[in-house]
Formats: C-alpha cells, structure tokens, sequence
C-alpha cells in the first residue's frame, strides 16, 4: 500500500478511535455481557479457572482474554471490554489490507477501511463485552493471511481461535476454503492451514473434557436456542422484515445497502476473465454474504443483531471495490487526478456516514452496547457494595447482573420463579438476621409481586430508583 494510502488509513483509525472511546467507559452490561464478565472473573481470581459450576455454552478464549485484564485493571466494567475494544479498532487496518491484497486498489482499501470505522453497528459492538466484536477481527484476519503471500499456518491459527471465540466461526470455512482455492493452494498449503487449526481444536476438546461434561458446548448452545429447524412459513415475512431491519445499522444508512447491492450487481455483471482472481474472489465474497443471509433468514435463530456483524467488513470490501471498479473506468485516469480524488472520495463518505456514526458512538441504536443496557443495575449494585454478610437480594430479572458485581461481596441473591415462591421463602426465611432486598422493574411487571409480599404481612419500602429508562427499583422487606 502507498506511503500516502497509509497516512490515510492512519487518520481513519483515529477517527474509529474517537467515535469508540466514549462507549467504552460510559456503557453499563447487557445480561450476557455481565454473564461473560462474571466467567471472567472467577478465572482471574481463580475460584472456578475451568468454569466448572458454570452453565457455559459458548468456547472460552474470551473469558481468558477477560481475565487477564481484571488483574491489571481492577473489577470494573470496562476491564472486560479490552479485548473487544482492541479488536474493533484492528478491524479498520484489517479490513482494509484485505481488500488492498485482493484488489491492489487504494481507493477501494481505504473506503472499506472507512465503512467499518464509522459502521453503528462496529462502533455500538466496540465498546461491549460480548464475544462477537473479537470473533469479527479473526474472522477477517483468516482470509487475509490466505490472500496475503500467502501465510496458510497463521491463517488457520486464526481461523482457530476464532472457533475458540464462538462456534459461529465455523459457518465462515467455505469463505476461507473458498479463496484458498482461488489462490491454488496445494497439499502442502492445506497442511499448513490444518497444522495452525488442528492443535487450537484439539486444546477446546481438551478443555471441555477437562471440564468433567464431555464435549457438550455445542449441545448446550443448540438447547439454548430450542434446537435448530427450518422456519415455519409463516415466520418468513416477519424474519425477512426483522433482518431488513437491522441491515442498514450495518453500513449506515439505506444509502449505504443500495450502494452495496449496486457493487454487487455490477461485480456479477461485469466479464471477468477466467483467470482474474481479484473478480472471482469479489463474487464469492458476495455469494457467502447472501448465503450467509438466506441461512439465518431460514433457520428459527433469533434474529439478533451481533449475527450481522461479521458481515460488517465483508459488505464495506464490497462497496469498496464497486467503488475501485467505478474510479477505474473514469475517462481521465492519471496517476495526479486519481491522487486527488482519494482524499476527496473518502471526504464525501465521511460526511454522508457522520450523522449516523456519531449516533452510534452516543448509543442512540438498539443494537449493541447501551448506556442504560443494564436499565440501572449498576447504581443497585453499588448502593449494596458495602452491605454485610447474610444480606439477601430476591430477584426474578437481572441474575446475571448480580453474578457479576457481588463476586466477593456479603450479598446473596435469591431468585425466585413467581410472587408465591417469594412468599414461601419468606416465611421460612424472612425472620432470620440479615436485611432483605427486592429487587423489581419500575413497571408494570412488578405490580403482582409487590401485591403478593404485602399480602403476606411484609412491609416493602423502596430504597433506591435508578435513574435509567425504565429503569428497575430496590425495596427493603420487613415484617409489618
């Protein structure tokens, strides 16, 4: 890449940075944030290292990542999303020296580059602690060190850490074998990859053995999803309209997708020649996107939207290589002219995504990591930090907020199923030392438990209110 094409890619990475910082200390835990954090911090304090008493469903790379920047940094929030901040920002130069190993094309490199830096949906997933931001980076990483040199064995070292990230990564191996083929690679070639993926894959089986379950994570993950089927027909308009939804938070706007599906449109259209790697290796690009669409539109899996974000610097290498082939069928194409327009170019994208992006890096889109994504558990917690062994918190909702933050503290949370479950323990319990606490939504949901404990002969006074939307409020029980 030129010295001029790297000064750019320096200043969009700067602007990536800028628009991810603020969420990455100001955003509270969504459930499954708090839930991975919590593994974390058992492996950091090495009370549970294997996650032996854990239900976890998912491969642990993450966890490990997480738990060694509790120790640097303290039990805070933003400790467990170090790892995905610095993936995030390793997406913008990964993605595109991709596209620059592809299509040798400045223009195109840069503005995939600059469509992942100011994507809501990159800059909403940056500053979180889900295992997706860190599955994108690898998964982008892996084909390039097959495009790059090539280098199989880190090529599929990466592909096997990503498999040790979330079992999603397994879906992007037609991609990969995909290009290799396209780059020739040989039997010597497939071993190398195999022999940099093989022994990672071998290290989760040897964990999850290790863990006394045998190798069930894939198992469990299917059961949290009630097993796997074809969507029923009448499912299919909905889905197809839910996913239409989230599409545009992709790139940033409808703007964005239309200019997508024109790059793909004339990627197909045009006559490559039969040898011509860089136009074989954009349809194919093109042909897993829509695969990779149609499989999830299909399939009953919830329609979430960490599920499209591997798909963020893919559709981003799209639209900048229609804009590559666009700038070279331009009538004047000297080398001075093309210089000038790059900076240009990138300019007029950066004014068309700003509205959005700074959107995003407000959290202003439900997708992602939120402000209030813990609707206040965070103030709950810290309003009972210092309170003293044998405190009882009752909860229904937030479990895994309180794995989270009472790690070594004096609480001990009590879920219960229903009002009446609450109210039997509380007969047998509700006497004995300790202040009690319930926890509740500030809405309408908490109207029958609230009834049911007062019904009982138990005083309920509330102590705090978050301030977050809706928000959730701590009462004191005490016997009337």
């Amino acid at each position: 890449m030129p010295t001029s094409s790297r000064v750019l890619l320096l200043i969009i990475l700067l602007l990536a940075a800028a628009l991810r910082i603020a969420a990455f200390f100001d955003n509270h835990f969504h459930a499954d944030e708090a839930l991975f954090a919590s593994w974390a911090r058992l492996i950091a304090i090495w009370r549970d290292p294997l996650l032996l008493a854990q239900p976890v469903d998912k491969p642990p790379l993450l966890f490990y990542l997480q738990a060694l920047a509790f120790p640097m940094f303290g039990p805070l929030e933003w400790a467990a999303r170090v790892p995905d901040m610095i993936a995030s920002l390793l997406l913008v130069p990964l993605t595109a020296v991709f596209s620059w190993r592809l299509f040798h094309n400045s223009l195109s490199a840069l503005s995939a580059a600059l469509l992942v830096a100011m994507s809501p949906m990159a800059i909403q997933f940056s500053g979180t602690a889900f295992t997706d931001p860190l599955l994108c980076a690898l998964l982008v990483a892996a084909p390039l060190f097959v495009v790059a040199s090539p280098r199989p064995f880190w090529s599929g070292f990466c592909f096997g850490l990503a498999i040790l990230t979330k079992h999603q990564a397994w879906l992007f191996l037609p991609l990969l074998g995909g290009l290799a083929w396209l780059n020739g690679w040989q039997a010597r070639q497939w071993r190398h990859m195999a022999a940099g993926f093989l022994p990672l894959l071998l290290l989760l089986f040897a964990w999850q053995l290790g863990r006394g379950g045998g190798l069930d994570l894939w198992g469990s993950q299917l059961n949290n999803f009630g097993g796997l089927r074809l969507a029923w027909s009448w499912e299919l308009a909905p889905r197809l309209y839910a996913w239409a939804d989230l599409w545009p938070l992709t790139l940033g706007s409808w703007w964005m997708v239309a200019l997508f599906l024109l790059s793909a449109a004339v990627i197909w259209l045009s006559s490559p020649k039969a040898v011509d790697m860089p136009a074989l290796a954009d349809r194919l690009i093109t042909l897993f996107i829509a695969g990779y669409l149609a499989l999830h539109w299909l399939l009953a899996v919830p329609v979430w939207d960490r599920y499209l974000l591997p798909l963020v610097p893919l559709a981003a290498v799209i639209v900048g290589r229609g804009l590559g082939l666009a700038a070279d069928r331009l009538p004047d194409r000297r080398p001075g002219r093309i210089h000038l327009a790059l900076p240009l170019m990138l300019a007029i994208i950066a004014v068309v995504q700003m509205r959005t992006a700074v959107a995003a890096r407000d959290g202003q889109y439900l997708v992602g990591g939120q402000r209030n994504g813990d609707s206040g558990a965070w103030q709950v917690a810290d309003y009972l930090a210092d309170a003293p062994y044998g405190t009882v918190l009752y909860d229904h909702w937030y479990s895994w907020h309180w794995q989270y933050a009472f790690i070594n503290k004096g609480v001990y949370t009590s879920w219960f199923p229903h009002p009446a479950g609450l109210v039997d323990d509380l007969e047998v319990f509700g006497g004995s030392g300790g202040d009690r606490f319930l926890v509740l939504p500030a809405d309408d949901p908490a109207l029958p438990v609230r009834r049911a404990v007062e019904e009982a002969g138990y005083e309920v006074r509330q102590v705090l209110h978050t301030n977050s939307q809706p928000g959730m409020i701590l009462y004191r029980i005490a016997p009337s």
